[in-house]
Protein backbone atom coordinates (compact mmCIF):
# COMPACT_ATOMS: atom_id res chain seq x y z
CA UNK A 1 0.00 0.00 0.00
CA UNK A 2 1.39 2.96 -0.82
CA UNK A 3 1.95 6.26 1.95
CA UNK A 4 -0.46 8.56 -0.04
CA UNK A 5 -3.77 5.58 0.42
CA UNK A 6 -2.90 5.42 4.24
CA UNK A 7 -3.01 9.00 4.76
CA UNK A 8 -6.08 10.38 2.31
CA UNK A 9 -9.36 11.34 3.52
CA UNK A 10 -12.14 9.15 2.19
CA UNK A 11 -15.90 9.98 1.67
CA UNK A 12 -18.13 7.11 2.60
CA UNK A 13 -21.71 6.10 1.65
CA UNK A 14 -23.79 3.01 2.22
CA UNK A 15 -25.32 0.12 -0.52
CA UNK A 16 -28.09 -1.32 1.46
CA UNK A 17 -25.88 -2.56 4.82
CA UNK A 18 -22.40 -2.43 2.65
CA UNK A 19 -20.08 0.45 3.19
CA UNK A 20 -18.01 1.89 0.23
CA UNK A 21 -15.95 4.87 0.40
CA UNK A 22 -13.87 6.70 -2.92
CA UNK A 23 -11.15 9.54 -1.91
CA UNK A 24 -12.58 13.11 -1.01
CA UNK A 25 -10.64 14.57 -3.58
CA UNK A 26 -13.12 12.92 -6.45
CA UNK A 27 -16.00 14.10 -4.77
CA UNK A 28 -17.20 17.94 -5.93
CA UNK A 29 -20.73 17.87 -4.00
CA UNK A 30 -23.26 15.78 -2.78
CA UNK A 31 -26.97 16.57 -3.86
CA UNK A 32 -30.42 15.66 -2.30
CA UNK A 33 -32.05 12.79 -4.62
CA UNK A 34 -34.36 14.42 -7.21
CA UNK A 35 -35.77 13.35 -10.37
CA UNK A 36 -33.17 12.24 -13.41
CA UNK A 37 -34.64 12.88 -16.98
CA UNK A 38 -33.92 9.10 -18.55
CA UNK A 39 -31.85 8.79 -21.86
CA UNK A 40 -33.56 6.39 -24.24
CA UNK A 41 -31.87 3.18 -25.24
CA UNK A 42 -28.97 3.96 -22.81
CA UNK A 43 -27.54 1.25 -20.64
CA UNK A 44 -29.16 -0.33 -17.51
CA UNK A 45 -26.94 1.35 -15.02
CA UNK A 46 -26.85 4.97 -16.87
CA UNK A 47 -30.26 6.23 -14.93
CA UNK A 48 -30.32 9.49 -17.33
CA UNK A 49 -29.37 13.04 -17.07
CA UNK A 50 -29.78 16.14 -14.81
CA UNK A 51 -28.76 20.03 -14.75
CA UNK A 52 -26.75 20.91 -11.98
CA UNK A 53 -26.59 24.83 -12.28
CA UNK A 54 -26.54 25.02 -16.38
CA UNK A 55 -24.01 21.77 -16.66
CA UNK A 56 -25.57 18.80 -18.01
CA UNK A 57 -24.31 15.30 -16.00
CA UNK A 58 -24.66 11.73 -16.75
CA UNK A 59 -26.52 9.48 -13.56
CA UNK A 60 -24.92 6.26 -13.11
CA UNK A 61 -26.47 3.67 -10.91
CA UNK A 62 -23.62 1.66 -8.94
CA UNK A 63 -26.09 -0.58 -7.24
CA UNK A 64 -27.42 -1.63 -11.11
CA UNK A 65 -23.65 -1.68 -12.21
CA UNK A 66 -22.52 -3.65 -9.27
CA UNK A 67 -25.58 -6.00 -9.81
CA UNK A 68 -26.97 -5.12 -6.61
CA UNK A 69 -30.85 -5.07 -6.29
CA UNK A 70 -32.61 -2.12 -7.17
CA UNK A 71 -33.49 -0.21 -4.34
CA UNK A 72 -36.68 2.61 -4.37
CA UNK A 73 -35.10 5.88 -3.09
CA UNK A 74 -35.83 7.64 0.08
CA UNK A 75 -34.93 10.34 2.00
CA UNK A 76 -31.63 9.49 2.99
CA UNK A 77 -30.67 8.56 -0.88
CA UNK A 78 -28.15 10.97 -2.28
CA UNK A 79 -26.92 11.63 -5.59
CA UNK A 80 -22.63 11.82 -5.47
CA UNK A 81 -20.98 14.17 -8.21
CA UNK A 82 -17.49 12.78 -8.62
CA UNK A 83 -14.78 13.95 -10.88
CA UNK A 84 -12.28 11.61 -13.02
CA UNK A 85 -9.22 12.63 -14.60
CA UNK A 86 -9.51 11.58 -18.40
CA UNK A 87 -6.32 10.86 -20.76
CA UNK A 88 -6.03 14.31 -21.82
CA UNK A 89 -6.24 15.52 -18.20
CA UNK A 90 -9.51 17.06 -18.53
CA UNK A 91 -11.91 16.34 -15.56
CA UNK A 92 -15.44 14.65 -16.40
CA UNK A 93 -17.87 14.82 -13.35
CA UNK A 94 -20.87 12.57 -12.82
CA UNK A 95 -23.41 11.59 -10.84
CA UNK A 96 -23.92 8.68 -8.83
CA UNK A 97 -26.81 7.30 -6.72
CA UNK A 98 -26.34 6.20 -3.22
CA UNK A 99 -28.85 4.64 -0.55
CA UNK A 100 -27.02 7.27 2.48
CA UNK A 101 -24.26 9.33 3.30
CA UNK A 102 -22.00 7.96 6.01
CA UNK A 103 -19.19 11.08 6.33
CA UNK A 104 -15.73 11.89 5.58
CA UNK A 105 -12.78 10.91 7.43
CA UNK A 106 -9.48 8.91 7.38
CA UNK A 107 -10.07 5.06 7.21
CA UNK A 108 -7.76 1.70 8.13
CA UNK A 109 -6.08 0.21 5.55
CA UNK A 110 -6.32 -3.51 5.35
CA UNK A 111 -4.96 -6.46 3.06
CA UNK A 112 -7.08 -7.44 0.28
CA UNK A 113 -7.75 -11.08 0.42
CA UNK A 114 -8.57 -12.62 -2.88
CA UNK A 115 -12.50 -12.92 -1.66
CA UNK A 116 -12.11 -8.94 -2.53
CA UNK A 117 -10.51 -8.80 -5.41
CA UNK A 118 -13.36 -7.22 -8.10
CA UNK A 119 -12.57 -4.93 -11.20
CA UNK A 120 -14.61 -2.00 -8.90
CA UNK A 121 -12.62 -2.86 -5.68
CA UNK A 122 -9.09 -0.67 -4.98
CA UNK A 123 -8.65 -1.88 -1.37
CA UNK A 124 -10.58 -3.02 1.95
CA UNK A 125 -10.70 -0.20 4.59
CA UNK A 126 -11.60 -0.13 8.00
CA UNK A 127 -13.82 2.23 10.63
CA UNK A 128 -15.29 1.54 14.23
CA UNK A 129 -18.39 0.34 12.70
CA UNK A 130 -16.76 -2.33 10.38
CA UNK A 131 -15.33 -3.08 6.99
CA UNK A 132 -15.51 -0.55 4.05
CA UNK A 133 -14.53 -1.13 0.05
CA UNK A 134 -12.97 1.38 -1.46
CA UNK A 135 -13.28 2.11 -5.21
CA UNK A 136 -11.37 2.68 -7.88
CA UNK A 137 -13.46 5.14 -9.54
CA UNK A 138 -10.83 5.55 -12.70
CA UNK A 139 -12.01 1.61 -13.27
CA UNK A 140 -15.45 2.23 -12.95
CA UNK A 141 -15.13 4.58 -15.46
CA UNK A 142 -12.63 3.09 -17.68
CA UNK A 143 -15.49 0.02 -17.77
CA UNK A 144 -18.48 2.49 -18.69
CA UNK A 145 -16.28 3.99 -21.29
CA UNK A 146 -15.44 0.73 -22.90
CA UNK A 147 -18.93 -0.44 -22.36
CA UNK A 148 -20.85 2.48 -23.94
CA UNK A 149 -18.93 3.22 -26.51
CA UNK A 150 -20.16 1.94 -30.25
CA UNK A 151 -18.77 -1.15 -31.42
CA UNK A 152 -17.40 -1.12 -34.87
CA UNK A 153 -17.78 -4.15 -37.52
Amino acid sequence: MNESAANASYFTFMFGDVSYAIEVTSVKEVLPYEKITPVPRAKEYMKGVMNIRGTVISVIDFRTLFGLPVKEPTKATSIIVAEVEQEDASELSFGFIADDVSGVGPLEMEPAGSGSKTPFVKMLGRTESGMVLILDMDKIFQFIEEDTEPKTK
